[in-house]
């Protein structure tokens, strides 16, 4: 029946807004246009170019100057004074308006310096966590496209089987109308199958209205327009379960953790050298003078820095401190994603085993709950009973029903569960 259902919405006639999808498809689609992914590898870019900004401070500074200035002087105001010698002309007090001209390249090396070294071993850390967090969220994207395709097909499940219950709920009615009218019924039990018509219309109601929730999670999971249809290509069964995995794989958000407390380590021992002395090459070498076309002279600088410092307030010692916490919740947020990581792996596990098994069950139960309501129904069109024995056998039916497709769903999601934290979703 639910089969049935299923495989007709498959054929449904393509339109400008039908978008046909398998599981595969949908994590692709989540992977490529998903906000959430998309954002990730913003950032991770982002990261990536923290880490080319750090190493611009480990290589060479080139620049170049030119200046054409108007100067005038008072020697006085300077504290200079020419006194007049005999027979000699005074020395003017005030050095009239003159143009002085400047032309140079300087450039500048970083000899040693043990911090930036450090610093941009950090980014480079950051940019690793970048990437990882990226993956991450890359198959957070994938996980949540399938869980909104399975979460798709169980709504359209449940669609299917409370039209069925709807369509023998009417079934009913009618042939309680049908034994009133021939005298073998009561008008309590046209009552009776009415009300259960009433029912069965509210459960599917619900039903649809949930279908209709569950595809507009789906479509914005995948970045298709909210308007679409989607087609889905498989069906909510019970696939086999995947082979065991010894252990948690690598999952990227926990390689992303082990980076990002290297990165914290790193920004610690670059804090630590910045108490060791820097050396810095650095020279210019130009044209300067009244005039550059004939009274200018060329002139060089070249010189090598030592630069230490000794007492800064304290300040270094308190960054020490704030970056050794963060080093230790690094450390502790590394271990804590391992072992969640090793934890989801276990319950997933367990989870898949006993709700394939529930499953099992659950279609036993609800086979025998439709064998039962056939021959209710029979009894009932035959005059041996009244139709209470059918609507309860309907009832157990619809419960039957509604256990297979919950148990189902079940075991689908934890088997997505596991298969991601055995880092094995492209399995799928």
């Amino acid at each position: 029946m639910i089969a049935a259902f299923l495989a007709a919405q498959l054929a449904m006639q393509a339109g400008p807004d039908t978008l046909r999808l398998t599981l595969r498809q949908a994590m692709e689609a989540a992977q490529a246009s998903g906000y959430a992914a998309q954002a990730a590898r913003s950032r991770s870019a982002e990261a990536q170019s923290r880490v080319n900004e750090s190493r611009a401070a480990l290589l060479p500074h080139f620049g170049a100057t030119a200046s054409d200035v108007l100067r005038s002087f008072d020697l006085p105001a300077m504290g200079l004074s020419f006194p007049a010698g005999s027979g000699a002309p005074a020395f003017p007090n005030l050095i009239k308006p003159f143009n002085a001209q400047d032309a140079r390249v300087n450039g500048r090396l970083s000899l040693i310096d043990a911090a930036n070294w450090k610093r941009y071993a950090a980014a480079r850390g950051e940019a690793e966590g970048g990437g990882f967090e990226a993956q991450a969220a890359a198959e957070g994207a994938e996980l949540g496209a399938a869980e909104g395709y399975l979460a798709l097909e169980r709504a359209r499940a449940l669609v299917a089987s409370r039209r069925a219950e709807a369509s023998l709920a009417i079934q009913l009615a009618e042939l309680s109308s049908a034994q009133l009218q021939a005298g073998a019924a009561t008008r309590l039990e046209t009552l009776r199958a009415e009300g259960q018509v009433s029912n069965a219309n509210s459960g599917l109601a619900a039903a649809e209205g949930e279908e209709e929730r569950a595809r507009y999670v789906l479509l914005r999971a995948v970045g298709a327009s909210l308007d679409a249809m989607p087609v889905l290509g498989d069906t909510l069964g019970l696939p086999d379960p995947p082979p065991a995995a010894g252990a948690a794989g690598t999952l990227p958000e926990v390689a992303a953790a082990d980076a990002r407390e290297r990165a914290a380590r790193d920004q610690l021992s670059a804090l630590r050298a910045e108490a060791l002395p820097t050396v810095d090459l650095s020279g210019d070498y130009g044209i300067s003078g009244r005039r550059l076309n004939d009274r200018a002279e060329w002139t060089e600088d070249l010189a090598l820095t030592l630069n230490w410092s000794l007492w800064d307030g304290g300040s270094r010692r308190a960054r020490l401190a704030a970056q050794s916490e963060k080093a230790k919740q690094a450390a502790l947020t590394s271990r804590d994603m391992r072992d969640a990581a090793d934890e989801g792996l276990r319950a997933a596990s367990s989870a898949m085993r006993s709700l394939r098994a529930e499953a099992g069950f659950a279609r036993e139960r609800a086979a025998l709950a439709e064998e039962e309501e056939r021959l209710a129904r029979e009894k009932f069109k035959s005059g041996a009973s009244g139709n209470l024995e059918v609507i309860s056998a309907q009832a157990s039916v619809s419960l039957a029903h509604q256990a297979y497709i919950d148990a189902a769903y079940g075991y689908n999601r934890a088997r997505l569960e596991y298969l991601r934290a055995a880092h094995r979703l492209g399995d799928l």
